[in-house]
């Protein structure tokens, strides 16, 4: 059984690096034995790929020692491939097998996963950012299939800091792959940073502020329902936070004499704060979505 679940774990692993690799044209090679074509994709493509699953597993890791060193059970991580689309992934989890004793170890296995791919994506983005070029966006380019990634607080400064000050509606970013892995790596830190529920940003902030937290975490959540208004996005989020990760984080008991102490406190909130600076508000679009009215514009003609 062991050996069956490890096995799981490593073909899911390796199929991943597949989907990330070459996405979509993942069936050119299975289906019409493009084989040039794959060995140039693999070419430009194994840098991300590479960086994005060591983010990913890092990640996963930072959740999976803890949880070992306390003795919880879980189990090793399900990478998820997803050939479809410009990322090739949705992710990855652990399962925790059964309840966590205490708040403390429960911000502790909560923290490990945001922190370590925190530590990762940061350089990453920054070092492919380096590596990227700025290009001017011609008068005569149809910028209706460009893939737009969409600017958090901090690669908006970064990129204005390597590239010099430039309107972004006026150049692009040809974004060398270590900076597209450093980007989704940001991203989904960002949304496992979502305070609700079983999030790690929900483990975070219910065992910072325990019980007390109950009577303002749905205000916090309508809050963030505004933001559907502006992006499509955030309200498939907020249906999925809704119905199935939920608002409110499980109960978990305090630690039976100790409390979270100062480093834990900060490092609690380092994270937090950290959350507003990588959270992107219109993660993906293309070009074809950007004189089309979000909600707010649809609804009331602002």
């Amino acid at each position: 059984m062991i050996k069956k679940n490890l096995r799981t774990h490593i073909l899911l692993f390796l199929f991943t690096f597949l989907t990330l690799t070459f996405k979509g044209d993942l069936f050119i090679g299975i289906f019409q034995f493009e084989w040039r074509q794959m060995l140039e994709i693999f070419r430009i493509e194994w840098s991300y790929s590479l960086s994005l699953i060591t983010i990913l597993l890092c990640h996963e890791m930072g959740h999976y020692l803890p949880a070992r060193y306390y003795g919880v059970k879980a189990t090793l991580p399900y990478f998820i491939p997803f050939p479809l689309g410009p990322i090739g992934t949705m992710g990855a989890v652990i399962q925790i097998k059964e309840p966590i004793p205490d708040k403390i170890k429960l911000f502790d296995i909560g923290v490990g996963g945001p922190v370590m791919s925190l530590v990762l994506s940061v350089p990453s983005w920054l070092l492919g950012l380096s590596l990227s070029e700025l290009v001017p966006i011609t008068v005569s380019s149809d910028q209706h299939e460009f893939l737009i990634f969409g600017d958090s607080l901090f690669t908006y400064w970064t990129s204005q800091w390597i590239f010099g000050a430039h309107d972004p509606n006026l150049f692009m970013i040809e974004s060398h792959p270590l900076a597209r892995a450093g980007w989704v790596g940001l991203i989904i830190t960002a949304i496992n940073l979502l305070p609700f529920g079983q999030l790690d940003g929900g483990h975070i902030i219910y065992s910072m502020f325990g019980e007390k937290y109950r009577k303002w975490i749905y205000y916090l959540f309508l809050s963030f329902l505004i933001l559907s208004f502006f992006n499509f996005t955030w309200l498939v989020w907020g249906f999925l936070i809704y119905f199935f990760i939920k608002i409110e984080h499980p109960f978990v008991p305090d630690h039976s004499f100790q409390r979270l102490g100062k480093k834990r406190i900060f490092l609690g909130s380092f994270m937090l704060i950290s959350f507003i600076f990588i959270f992107v508000p219109a993660p993906l679009s293309i070009g074809s979505e950007l004189d089309a009215p979000n909600l707010l514009e649809y609804f009331f003609g602002w």
